[in-house]
């Protein structure tokens, strides 16, 4: 993007004051920022006038020509996490810290309230905890200079004053930071995070006032590891849950998690591995998600229980009873035809 573009971008001629252009590029962030416009192309919008701005702030600043390679990371490549439009350099500071998501959070979206502190460096002081009074400073009158004394007080040697630092003006501590050249700045956000984030995304949001500075957060996504869920690197949602074997065979109803709450689920003894539509990870950050997958494994008792025994067999002798009625079943069949044969058998041991 060269100079004359970034200036139509804008909607500014080269004549307008850094003001009008940062004030000018804080009202197109806020009308276009993915987050508060639904618009197809607001990203790509997004992209544009971050670009504009790094590449207009860098001309100004006499930081390099005004190409994208001026300054290190252009706004384009520094768009490219996957949550889509983190903005250009911004005047003021940049603010960067992790931000820790459940992975339902990661798959629906949330709001959060994101707050923190960061040292400054004091405007007043400069960062060196004086400030100088319009008055000589009383260790050297104002000299900037102090005579000691050198070679058994024979000779006199003339240093500068160490409280005034040889300039002969009196110092006293910064009343804006007591001293110490620095301030503790504390800031609160209230940040609303895309579905679809993925760990090591980063998110920025957009500057704000915060004490007598501008800052921009850069919030780096963290997922916190689930009970229940996980989420493979091709962005399939999985779950692997244990089910009562005997309900899995009865073909019984269980209760399933997923991220929107639990669903009963109908067990099916021909089945392991059953997928909810459209229940998964999006696809893309605010894209639509995926399906999930859920994995059964039946248990069985792995002890003898003379209770579970007993009631397994009058289970067997009903079926088996039922089956023998029945002889257009398998089972009832086999039964039938194993009595003949058992049947025959004796007879013949008899003529024997």
């Amino acid at each position: 993007m060269d100079t004359e573009e970034a200036y139509k971008e804008f909607g500014l001629d080269p004549s307008a004051s850094d003001e009008q252009l940062k004030a000018t590029w804080r009202r197109l962030v806020a009308t276009w920022h993915p987050d508060r416009n639904g618009a197809a192309g607001a990203g790509r919008r997004m992209q544009l006038i971050n670009k504009a701005y790094q590449h207009l702030r860098q001309l100004r600043d006499g930081n390099g020509d005004g190409s994208d390679d001026a300054g290190g990371e252009s706004a384009e490549a520094a768009s490219s996490a996957a949550c889509a439009t983190p903005e250009a350099e911004t005047p003021g500071n940049r603010h960067v810290r992790k931000v820790r998501l459940s992975l339902e959070d990661a798959i629906l979206g949330c709001t959060r309230s994101v707050r923190g502190h960061f040292t400054q460096t004091c405007n007043d002081c400069v960062g060196k905890g004086q400030r100088v009074l319009a008055k000589a400073c009383s260790t050297c009158r104002g000299n900037g200079a102090v005579r000691k004394a050198a070679l058994f007080g024979w000779l006199w040697n003339s240093e500068a004053c160490e409280d005034c630092g040889g300039d002969g003006r009196q110092r006293a501590p910064c009343d804006a930071c007591d001293g110490n050249g620095e301030r503790l700045v504390a800031y609160r956000r209230r940040v609303r995070f895309p579905a679809g984030l993925r760990e090591g995304n980063a998110l920025s949001v957009p500057a704000s006032r915060h004490g007598d500075m501008e800052i921009d957060l850069e919030l780096q996504v963290e997922i916190e590891p689930h009970p229940f869920f996980t989420l493979d690197d091709d962005g399939v949602l999985r779950c692997e849950m244990p089910v009562n074997g005997y309900a899995w065979m009865a073909g019984r109803w269980v209760d399933v998690p997923t991220p929107d709450g639990a669903q009963q689920l109908r067990l099916n003894r021909d089945a392991l591995v059953y997928r909810f539509r459209g229940q998964g990870f999006p696809s893309a950050v605010r894209g639509p998600r995926g399906d999930y997958h859920v994995k059964v494994v039946p248990v069985f008792p792995t002890q003898e229980d003379p209770v579970q025994e007993a009631l397994l067999d009058q289970l067997i002798a009903s079926s088996t009873s039922t089956a023998e009625a029945d002889h257009s079943q398998p089972l009832g069949q086999w039964q039938h035809q194993m009595k003949r044969w058992n049947s025959s058998k004796k007879e013949q041991a008899r003529d024997h």
